[in-house]
This record gives C-alpha cells, sequence and structure tokens, in this order.
C-alpha cells in the first residue's frame, strides 16, 4: 500500500508538470514559469461506475462521494490546474470473494478513505462567444483497512480487506463566454478506469486471500456544467454528467463553492 501510494503521488506531481510546461509562452524556460494561486475552496462529487470485475460475467457498481478541499492555480497561456484532497467514501456494491475458505459478499457496506486529484484545463483555440479548452483529471481514492467478523462459526474468524480505485479522463470543453458571470460549458470525456480490492480471510487453522481487480475499464461521459460569480471573491462550479453503457446509464455529478483571490 505504501509503494502504490508513493506512485500516485508521482503520477499527480507529473501531471502538473506537463500542464505547467505545455502553458508556457513559446520559447519560456521551464525553470521560469510562474504559478499564481487563484482560487480556494470546497467540493463535491458524486460518482457512479458500471464495471465487470476480474473473473466476473456479469456487472457490478461503484458508487464514490469525495468530500474535499480544492486550489486552482493559473499556469502560462490561461492554463489552469486545481488540485484537490480529502475524504472519500466509496461502495462497492455486491463484490463476491469466492476463493476464499467462506466465500464472502460485501454487501453495500461504504468504505471510508481519502483521495487526491489534479485537473487540467487548457484553452486551445477563441472564436465568437466561444473557447475550447483541452481538460484532463487524474483522480487516486484509498479505503482505510476495514475488517470483519465471521459470525456463526464454532471457531473465530476474521476477514480484512484493503481497496483502491484510480480514474484518468481527458476530452474537449466548448464554453460559452457572453453571458459574463456564468460561463456554461459542454465537455466530453473518455474515461479509464482502474479499481482493485485485496480480501485476506482466516477461520479457525483456515486461511486464504484473494484479490479482485478492473483492470482498464474504459467509458465516455458528456456533461453539462457552468462557472458562476456569484460576487467578486465568491464563485461556483457545478457539473452534471452521464455515462452511457450498454444497458444503462450512469452517472456524475460535483459542485465546488471557490473563494478567488
Amino acid at each position: 500500500m505504501r509503494h502504490r501510494r508513493r506512485r500516485i503521488g508521482e503520477v499527480l506531481a507529473a501531471l502538473v508538470a506537463v500542464f505547467a510546461i505545455g502553458g508556457l509562452p513559446g520559447g519560456a524556460d521551464a525553470a521560469a514559469i510562474k504559478i499564481e494561486p487563484v482560487a480556494a475552496g470546497l467540493s463535491f462529487e458524486n460518482l457512479s461506475r458500471t464495471v465487470v470485475w476480474s473473473g466476473d460475467e456479469g456487472s457490478a457498481k461503484i458508487r464514490a462521494n469525495l468530500i474535499g478541499a480544492r486550489a486552482d492555480l493559473r499556469l502560462g497561456k490561461g492554463a489552469t490546474v486545481s488540485l484537490s484532497a480529502g475524504l472519500s467514501l466509496t461502495d462497492f456494491k455486491a463484490l463476491t470473494f469466492s476463493a476464499l475458505p467462506v466465500t464472502l459478499e460485501l454487501g453495500s457496506p461504504t468504505l471510508k478513505g481519502f483521495f487526491l486529484g489534479a485537473e487540467a484545463v487548457v484553452p486551445i483555440h477563441h472564436f465568437s462567444d466561444f473557447e475550447i479548452s483541452g481538460t484532463g483529471r487524474i483522480v487516486y481514492s484509498f479505503a482505510m483497512s476495514k475488517t470483519w467478523t465471521l459470525q456463526d462459526f464454532a471457531v473465530e474468524g476474521q476477514a480484512a480487506g484493503n481497496s483502491s480505485w484510480l480514474e484518468a479522463a481527458a476530452g474537449p470543453r466548448v464554453s460559452y463566454l457572453a453571458f459574463g458571470r456564468i460561463v456554461p460549458f459542454v465537455e466530453v470525456w473518455a474515461r479509464w478506469l482502474h479499481a482493485g480490492f485485496d480480501m485476506t480471510e482466516t477461520l479457525g487453522d483456515l486461511s486464504g486471500s484473494q484479490a479482485r481487480r478492473v483492470r482498464g475499464d474504459l467509458s465516455f461521459s458528456v456533461a453539462l456544467g457552468a462557472d458562476a460569480r456569484v460576487t467578486e471573491h465568491i464563485g461556483v462550479q457545478a457539473k452534471v454528467g452521464f455515462l452511457p453503457y450498454a444497458g444503462g446509464v450512469d452517472g456524475a455529478a460535483s459542485v465546488g463553492i471557490l473563494y478567488k483571490f
């Protein structure tokens, strides 16, 4: 787990560095980059993904709520990078571990943990009252280790689990600038998801472990959102997205309240 967290930290740092260099004016040296804090605040996101775990034929749901703090940084050429961190609440609904001494099914427990995230918006082209930007995001969530007592057995038993998920997304955003204080936008993303859950079980003299994985689930989303300046220093960003899949539609929604410097 410690090595995995360090790897994700390196990924986030690399993402910020890439967008920082990409936002430099032509010919500027990377060492001369100027990073300007522009806003800070709180954010909430709800995400639902339909996935197929390795070894399963049917689909299952992963639902997550992310509650955290956010800081926006402006780079060159109008590029903005948002960094976030906070509490994650994840539900791996009906995930089953059948390779243990006693088969376990999670049911619908909400697993508490933490998340780290980075998102970038880079303006590409203006025409009339519209702006086209490239956007990208990476979010890593890891739950605190949780234990369950195995009941109704003649001997003592316990199960312990560790879980995490990683989502990377990228795509274009089209914003309409004519309203001034309110900037609506449409966003289309390709979203890649990796998830893992490691379970160990001990029942008397019996013990076992099983790892379940979602390896590179790819989905596409369309989102409608808006950036609104409520006062000179207070801003709100809200977004609602839809992720279609064979047989249904998943959803994603987020809202952030920011103090603009």
